[in-house]
């Protein structure tokens, strides 16, 4: 719910061809100020009331007003009043569908309970990010009435006291969540961490500042082909995009004979439809650089190598896929625009966010130089466009129209060409949901996956191709002909191990060492046997697994024997510590009870001193795949967006498999129809309103993982949709 909306203000004012009405008249050259006066008042008034108008109507006229308005806004949440348990936490959420960036938000509350200092409070934006209000203040006062968390007040909340009826500033940084979209699922988390006293969440609510963005200005058609007899078939249209230019100019010197990188971080968000670079590079033998631009996905592209000859300098050099002249074909200082030697056009439809690597190389001896600057020009992909055609320019019978899409012209097949047909267009802007960082995964669901430090998801090593783990083998019981010190189970033989092996290699059943240790005092002969030994149920067990140390260049052989079949043996190695991690053996050809030996046999007679040690034996199921899968947080649609495009990039090695499903807002079965979903599906037939996505890793190699490097829905806003362009006929 919300309330109480206010324009703030208004920017780049255009109505009926007036821009920027100014504020000032001079009354020395005005002879009648009462008069100028009232004209200025209703020129004002009509220009609020018709951007007000865009703002909320969207009528086709308004559409000549493009720019930004404020407003304010109060949510409130229809899950309150709720219970404050003793000890305890309760979460309130509210739900916001609309759509706008935050330039100031406060928090308001109301709470009762007899004992504020029990309570910690915080605000989780849609994103994940925890934003402390207060915890632990007002000692054993009492109740918090219409109290204001507000960044901007003049008094901390830890110097206010109960009930805080006022404004006060917060523990944490509410600024921390401006320039967000308030557009998802708000929750404040109330917990009570002192027993004693309950209470109640009987209110709260986010006032809000947002910057709204106007709609966006009409196309505007032109005439492209035409049919014989001379109807035109096919319109194209102004693009009314969104261009994005990003700068570094931070001087790097680049290096006689060396190679330098400049790195620029783009943190927008948008889908490249064209890309433009601009490098400025002081050098004494341009053709000793070799230049490429490579995109956050490792897309690299040359832009240029060895060309120039012996001249100097690349000075504000635009390299431009659309160029009509190539670099190859310039000659220096280069100023302009020139298409490079690769193509830019690879990174058409590409994500425009995270890191850009300009990579010069001077391949020669002749001098070394300076990259001075250089920036990337991108035309992004923000913009959807809906073309029609229509018998008549009222548009009354609609023929043909062409959908929401990226292209900026539209052919319309079969007309008539004894018709007279009318075009018009519209556009609509185009918003992204992504996720491409580590702690942007990490806000999901991960299950028996995790993220890498370069922001992807891979399988988490899951079990490493074994399958679920069946039993620990405990209770272990020796035999020996003779010998100084023997033991199972014993707690010394732990203590003896770990002086010998200082670490625990005994990983799951603590103490639980099996082990034997042979004494100098005695004399062995050739062939004496230290045999464990138990009976264990074999069926449905695929592999045994098990750690192992000997010790003291122990002169035995070590052999574990299921039945009388050997299965696994390590020789007499001489070393002073020989030891094992995981041994895994496998033991699928065995079906019921069998006898398991562990055995430590004499290999060299006479008298030595060594023990051997067996710990954490354990056996395992059939193996399966490795699984995981990463559930991401809802995507909640507004109330005038319209889903649009899920595209996901992943690598997927052989062996390896990654599908993606489109979930509802709640339970884990696929929305019918959208079941490994390929990237780049369309989503613009979806009636649900919140999704979530799942991508599902699996593997059969235990050395390889699929990897998901980052996914993304985009969807448009049709409250800021513009209005139709022009209506042009298809006759001359």
């Amino acid at each position: 719910m919300k309330r109480g909306i206010k324009l703030i203000r208004l920017q780049e004012r255009q109505v009926s061809g007036l821009r920027g009405i100014g504020l000032k008249y001079d009354r020395n050259t005005i002879p009648n100020p009462f008069i100028f006066n009232r004209i200025y008042i209703l020129m004002i008034s009509l220009l609020i009331l018709t951007c007000f108008a865009n703002t909320v109507c969207g009528e086709a006229e308004q559409s000549r007003w493009s720019g930004v308005i404020e407003i304010n806004e109060e949510y409130f949440p229809e899950d309150v009043p709720k219970a404050i348990p003793d000890a305890g936490t309760t979460t309130s959420v509210l739900a916001i569908p609309g759509a706008g960036i935050i330039v100031d938000l406060n928090v308001k509350l109301n709470i009762s309970h007899a004992s504020d200092g029990n309570l910690d409070i915080y605000l989780i934006a849609p994103d994940g990010m925890r934003v402390e209000l207060f915890t632990d203040v007002g000692a054993m006062s009492d109740n918090f009435e219409d109290t204001i968390l507000d960044n901007e007040a003049a008094l901390s909340i830890t110097e206010g006291s109960a009930p805080f009826t006022d404004s006060y500033r917060p523990e944490g940084n509410l600024a921390d969540l401006y320039d967000k979209d308030i557009n998802g699922t708000w929750t404040l988390e109330v917990t009570d961490d002192w027993s004693g006293n309950t209470g109640t969440l009987n209110s709260w609510s986010l006032i809000v500042k947002l910057e709204v963005k106007g709609p966006l200005p009409s196309p505007v058609i032109q005439g492209e082909t035409s049919l014989p007899g001379g109807i035109l078939d096919t319109i194209s249209w102004d693009d009314v995009g969104e261009i994005g230019q990003y700068e570094s100019s931070v001087e790097e010197a680049i290096p006689d004979e060396g190679t330098v990188t400049s790195t620029l971080v783009i943190d927008d968000m948008g889908v490249i439809e064209d890309l433009n670079v601009k490098v400025n590079i002081s050098h004494g033998w341009d053709s000793e650089l070799d230049v490429y631009l490579i995109s956050p996905d490792d897309t690299r592209v040359e832009l240029f190598t060895d060309i120039g000859g012996s001249q100097d300098d690349f000075i504000d050099t635009i390299l431009d896929g659309e160029a009509p002249q190539s670099i190859t074909g310039g000659s220096a200082p280069f100023t302009g625009p020139y298409r490079p030697e690769g193509s830019l056009d690879d990174l058409v439809g590409k994500e425009i966010q995270g890191p850009w690597v300009l990579d010069i190389t001077d391949d020669s001896w002749f001098g070394s130089g300076t990259l001075n600057s250089w920036s990337l020009m991108i035309d992004k992909v923000d913009v959807l466009f809906y073309a029609e055609c229509a018998t008549d320019p009222d548009f009354g019978n609609i023929v043909a129209d062409s959908g929401w899409m990226i292209d900026k012209s539209c052919t319309f097949p079969g007309l008539d060409t004894n018709q007279e047909y009318w075009y018009r267009a519209k556009a609509r802007p185009l918003k992204t949901w992504s996720q491409t960082s580590e702690e942007e995964f990490k806000t999901d669901t991960l299950t028996d996956t995790r993220a890498t430090s370069d922001g992807d998801v891979v399988l988490g090593g899951s079990g490493g191709g074994l399958g679920p783990e069946v039993d620990v083998i405990e209770n272990p019981s020796f035999e020996l002909d003779g010998g100084w010190w023997t033991g199972s189970n014993n707690i010394m033989l732990l203590f003896f191990g770990m002086a010998i092996y200082p670490g625990d290699i005994w990983v799951s059943d603590g103490s639980w060492v099996a082990g034997v240790i042979f004494s100098d005092d005695d004399s062995y002969d050739k062939g004496d046997i230290a045999d464990w030994h138990q009976s264990v149920d074999w069926t449905g067990i695929e592999t045994f697994v098990l750690d192992y140390c000997s010790t003291f260049g122990s002169q035995l052989i070590s052999k574990v024997i299921i039945g009388e079949t050997e299965v696994w043996s390590d020789p007499d190695t001489g070393e002073i510590m020989d030891v094992h991690n995981d041994i895994t053996i496998d033991v699928s050809a065995f079906n019921g009870r069998h006898e398991l030996n562990l055995r430590a046999e004499v290999d060299k007679p006479g008298r030595f001193w060594a023990g051997i040690f067996w710990d954490n034996l354990r056996t395992y199921g059939p193996s399966s795949p490795p699984l995981g899968s990463i559930v991401s947080t809802p995507i909640s649609l507004g109330e005038d967006d319209t889903w649009d495009i899920l595209a996901f990039n992943a690598t997927i090695p052989e062996g390896t498999g990654l599908t993606v499903d489109v979930l509802p807002a709640t339970g884990s079965t696929p929305i019918a129809g959208y079941r490994n979903v390929r990237s780049g599906t369309d989503l613009s037939d979806l009636s649900e309103r919140t999704i979530r996505l799942r991508a599902n890793l699996s593997t059969s190699d235990s050395e390889a993982t699929p990897v998901l490097h980052d996914w993304s829905v985009t969807y448009t806003d049709a409250s800021c949709e513009s209005g139709w362009s022009n209506v042009e006929s298809s006759l001359p």
